[in-house]
């Protein structure tokens, strides 16, 4: 009979055994990252050592190799499905969002910007972004989107029998993006009944209402299984507008209400200057310049109620995974996902920023338009059109994977083996609501008269009428009477709907060949060896109107490349020493994977390939003194593969708050006065006037694309620890590893404030050639951006984990767990940034995420009989962020820096704003009923913590790491047939 190789242990079966070498090793090898007193994933531990042989042999995340013991020299954290059922969490990136490993970046379905999202969610570890974190589902890979990340949402949470986390790079064992670690998903086979699921959670608020949904049935026969499971996700939206910290852009501050694009209008008239509607004034009739007002705080929008502050989403998934046995050595495997999203992001309505903005926007307001009460051309205006923007997701994709695995004997020794074939495919269609189309906007605010027969406003001149564009009836547009004078006929004309189509694709072959090649004195000789050929395609199809840049949406052009990945790779596991005075056990290992790579993609019109190659070598050592210590070491080299969307990206624009080096009025005060001599010379040379130029807006136009030139982001990865278990204290084991990740050539866009201050504070020539401005008044119009091998990372620190288990006989069981992670540097250094600065501590990171000192995570668990209990400790270390400048908040009085707890902090120029430790308490707590069903209750940030105020979030005023102000309350109810 083929054997089961996933075995699972339970705390009290484990807690009956005596302790011995194979028993700790099993459990703290894993990283003693589990919640004891709940279920543990573990192989069964023999009651005596010499049973050791005669146990099935597994396989660990961060080695193929497999084997009875199941010691790694990489640490491996687990999460259990008993332990995800205790948070009444409903998707995978917020489950990942409380491991202390973690970062902020892409995990919430928080709405971080005023951008929104496209419903996705994603994982980063160590705060290096999500890109180099490598996401795996059964040891396989997954669909990635278009730089290689995962999704986390496809995966659905009640599925997953249990989460390993490797806190290592593995490149050379699993390949490219293994670089802070690897997450590999486990999913549920194991299961025989019927079981139905409901779950319910809201804010204390009364809103974000959350409800599951979910049937499963397994069955297991003599030679085979089946697992089937179909479950649906319901979540509710906030809105900004619903907290009091997210509803101002910047929170607690009512002078400052954002936009210069509001209802009441932004006209520059020349030789006047900008002017704005007055308040009192809007409604019917003809305007004339006395209506109109100098433009200040009183006319200026406040953008942040409308938005979503937690994206509403519909998730339904199907899974279903069956084997077979053939006969006593080959076995059948195979398994099948759906999961169909919907999501819907809501942003600001619309600001209209004729002759602010990009070359598209350049749409003059004309002198001979009925409606124009100056009579004259306005170079530039600004309008807030009346419905918020909306994006409607829907996401389909599927992905199946079929096998053989078994095993075989030769020469006396036992080996497995696998092969799989999977595909994947996934289809985002995003249909945009409530833009505009430019075309329609030039007509319309184009030269307009009055039909001398019905009075009414037509397009063009008495002499050149042109009342239709591109079949369509053109007209007239009044910006000038605020939102009464937009008439539902202007909406409906300037209105202008959009759909976009992205597609990914993963076509992956995969061989593995495992066992033991010679009995050495130590021990048996372990090995593994293998191959894969992996097809990548992405193709991302923006509506016609943003490919053209005739839409109020920005620019964007269309993305399609595909990337082959061939591999292989060894593993060796070599026994030294054992059962000898000082060494238990000592084992070194060693592992390579050659990987190369064939890239095809359009840049522009052009079919571009390239190609690439990569070795990468680790190397290990696992040391056993004595019985109750365990040391362990490893060195690795590390790389990541630039994906399609690095490689061949269309060019997209963006707009970015930046502030030009050369200005000296509009929205900076005159930073251009602080410029020395010869950088005033620079904005000169750059087209700038003497003086200095004007910037009206706090974001500047930025074009970036893919850069088909890129070349791996290549390092290495150190780690080095201990586990120890004391024999003399029953149930307790601690373990600390230092991890030291290192990478050269990484990946990093330009941003256009680099790019600016390149050019004037630096000389740059390059970067003063990627800068456009105006010929006649020298404001910027674009900064060309992309990415490029320009960043040097390096990331240090510890984790750690303390678990002790108390079992008693007439109060229960109780059991305790401490992780923390101390990061003690993270410094990053990309082209002209200079020397590398510490950033540990600092709520912009390497990546654009906080990277806090401590992290940390505690649990207390206490089981009796039927009822249970857990109580959790989620804490979060102290921040500091830059206050900004001196610059005020337009007419408000007051500046970023004046908001700042320590404006003058470390005699820095703009001081540092403390954004105070965050302690967050969870409780929920168990009762199995007699009638076979499982009642969960529980409540997150049980004390009402609100999140710290932020200046640098470009929304909502706080980081979405912290939980959505309010309580969390949730429930669950499970019923087994």
């Amino acid at each position: 009979m083929l054997k089961l190789q996933n075995q699972k242990t339970t705390l009290e079966s484990l807690m009956k055994h005596n302790r011995n070498p194979l028993a700790t090793a099993i459990h703290y090898a894993l990283g003693a990252g589990m919640i004891a007193g709940l279920a543990m994933t573990a192989a069964p531990v023999a009651a005596q050592d010499e049973e050791a042989a005669d146990l099935d042999r597994v396989q660990v995340t961060g080695t193929r190799i497999m084997r009875a013991d199941i010691e790694n020299t990489s640490p491996v954290t687990v999460l259990s499905r008993e332990e995800i059922q205790t948070t009444g969490l409903s998707n995978v990136g917020d489950l990942l969002r409380s491991l202390n490993q973690a970062d902020s970046l892409g995990l919430s379905n928080l709405t971080s910007s005023t951008n929104a999202n496209d419903g996705t969610q994603t994982v980063s570890l160590r705060g290096l972004g999500a890109t180099r974190t490598l996401v795996l589902v059964n040891g396989r890979r997954w669909l990635g989107l278009a730089s290689g990340q995962v999704d986390t949402t496809q995966i659905p949470l009640a599925v997953i029998e249990r989460v390993e986390v490797l806190g290592d790079g593995a490149s050379a064992v699993y390949g490219s993006d293994a670089i802070a670690g690897v997450i590999n998903i486990i999913l549920r086979t194991d299961f025989e009944g019927f079981e139905v699921d409901f779950g319910y959670a809201q804010f204390s608020q009364g809103d974000g209402e959350r409800t599951t949904y979910g049937v499963s049935y397994g069955h297991r026969g003599e030679r085979g299984g089946m697992f089937f499971n179909i479950n649906r996700v319901n979540q509710e939206e906030i809105f900004a507008g619903d907290r009091s910290i997210s509803e101002l852009p910047v929170a607690f501050v009512p002078e400052f209400f954002g936009s210069a694009f509001g209802l009441f209008g932004i006209f520059s008239v020349p030789g006047v200057g900008l002017r704005a509607l007055n308040p009192s004034r809007e409604g019917p009739g003809t305007r004339t310049p006395e209506d109109f007002i100098p433009f200040g705080d009183s006319v200026r929008y406040n953008f942040a109620p409308t938005n979503y502050l937690l994206t509403p989403s519909d998730r339904l998934s199907v899974f279903t995974s069956g084997d077979y046995e053939i006969n006593d050595y080959v076995r059948f495997f195979s398994s099948f996902s759906y999961n169909k999203r919907k999501s819907v992001t809501q942003i600001a309505e619309v600001p209209l920023v004729a002759g602010f903005s990009g070359p598209q926007w350049n749409i003059p307001y004309s002198g001979d338009s009925v409606f124009n009460p100056w009579g004259v051309d306005l170079p530039a205006f600004g309008f807030r059109m009346p419905e918020p923007r909306r994006s409607i997701q829907d996401y389909d994709a599927y992905f199946t994977t079929v096998g053989l695995d078994g095993e075989f004997t030769a020469a006396g020794r036992m080996f497995n083996w696998d092969l799989s074939y999977s595909r994947g495919l996934a289809t985002r269609t995003e249909t945009g609501e409530n833009y505009v189309n430019l075309l329609r906007l030039a007509q319309g605010v184009g030269p307009s008269f009055l039909d001398p027969t019905t009075g009414r406003p037509v397009c063009g001149t008495p002499d050149n009428p042109t009342p239709f564009l591109n079949g369509r009836t053109c007209v007239p547009v009044n910006f000038f009477n605020g939102l009464t004078g937009l008439t539902q006929e202007m909406r409906d004309f300037l209105n202008q709907d959009l759909v976009e189509v992205v597609r990914s694709g993963l076509a992956e072959w995969q061989f593995n060949l495992a066992g033991e090649i010679v009995e050495l004195p130590a021990g048996p000789l372990g090995f593994a060896v293998g191959a894969e050929r992996r097809h990548t395609t992405y193709r991302d199809d923006p509506d016609s109107t943003i490919a053209a840049g005739i839409n109020s949406n920005n620019f964007r052009e269309a993305t399609q490349g595909r990337q082959l990945a061939e591999e292989v790779y060894a593993e060796l596991a070599i026994p030294l020493l054992s059962g000898v005075t000082g060494a238990q056990y000592l084992e070194v290992s060693v592992a390579a994977r050659y990987s190369d790579f064939t890239n095809r993609g359009f840049v522009g019109n052009d079919v571009v390939q390239q190609s690439f190659d990569n070795t990468s070598v680790k190397y290990g050592i696992l040391y056993r003194p004595f019985d109750d210590l365990l040391l362990r070491a490893n060195y690795t080299d590390t790389f990541r593969a630039p994906a399609v969307g690095n490689l061949f990206a269309g060019g997209g624009e963006g707009f970015p708050g930046a502030i030009d080096p050369c200005t000296n009025a509009g929205f900076a005060a005159n930073p251009f006065a602080s410029l020395t001599p010869e950088q005033q010379a620079r904005c000169l040379a750059n087209g700038v006037p003497e003086g200095g130029s004007a910037q009206q807006t706090s974001q500047l136009r930025s074009l970036s694309g893919g850069n088909p030139l890129l070349q791996p982001e290549e390092g290495d990865t150190k780690t080095i620890g201990f586990v120890w278990s004391p024999s003399f204290v029953d149930g307790f084991d601690m373990s600390v590893d230092y991890w030291d990740v290192k990478l050269d050539g990484g990946l990093a866009a330009r941003g256009i404030g680099s790019v600016l201050q390149g050019c004037i504070f630096d000389g740059d020539q390059e970067d003063c050639g990627r800068i456009d401005r105006d010929p006649v008044t020298g404001e910027v119009l674009t900064v060309r951006t992309g990415q490029f091998n320009l960043a040097q990372i390096r990331v240090k620190g510890y984790d750690s984990n303390i678990n002790y288990r108390l079992l008693t006989e007439n109060a229960g069981n109780f059991a305790f767990r401490l992780n923390a992670t101390y990061t003690s540097s993270a410094k990053v250094t990309a082209g002209t940034l200079g020397e590398a600065n510490n950033l540990v501590s600092q709520a912009i990171g390497a990546f654009g995420g906080p990277t806090w000192r401590w992290r940390a995570n505690a649990q207390v668990n206490w089981t009796m009989g039927d009822f249970g209990l857990t109580y959790g400790i989620r804490y979060l270390h102290k921040l500091f962020e830059p206050c900004g400048s001196d610059a005020l908040l337009f007419d408000a009085g007051i500046s970023t820096r004046q908001l700042c707890s320590n404006p003058d902090f470390d005699n820095l120029a703009d001081g540092w704003n403390k954004v105070g430790g965050v302690t967050y308490h969870d409780l929920s707590g168990s009762w199995e009923a007699p009638w076979d069903a499982t009642v969960r209750v529980g409540v997150r940030n049980l004390f009402r913590k609100d999140p710290p105020f932020m200046l640098t979030p470009f929304a909502n005023s706080f980081d979405q790491a912290y939980d959505i102000p309010g309580r969390y309350y949730w429930m669950s109810y499970q019923q087994r047939f």
